[in-house]
């Protein structure tokens, strides 16, 4: 759960970063909604969304209150995706046959 937790905080400092450059650059006016990070670990977003913590995760305690801090504020949203529905799994973890046959095939990697 706790590597889980630590690439949400990672993917959430990379997405307040884009959120400041394209808002710098003016190529919008501003951004409203929230940016959707999506998560295949239900324990980790429960976290996002909640204050409690225990006592084995203190080494990820300023990583939660960031992300805390940018749900509270409505600046990032992080949702449940199943490993089923997360295109890149196969980049980042081993998959039975049949699941990396389809997630690469639908990144156009291997015709259907």
């Amino acid at each position: 759960m706790e590597a889980e937790y630590v690439a949400c905080y990672e993917a959430c400092c990379h997405a307040m970063w884009m959120r400041n450059f394209v808002s710098a650059l003016g190529v919008v006016d501003s951004i409203s909604r929230p940016l959707k990070l999506f998560c295949d670990n239900s324990v980790a977003v429960a976290f996002s969304k909640n204050t409690w913590s225990i006592s084995r995760s203190k080494h990820i305690d300023v990583k939660f209150y960031f992300v805390k801090e940018k749900v509270a504020e409505s600046l990032i949203d992080i949702e449940h995706m199943s490993t089923k529905s997360m295109l890149a799994d196969p980049l980042t973890k081993s998959l039975p046959i049949i699941a990396f046959q389809e997630h690469v095939s639908q990144m156009g990697l291997l015709e259907a």
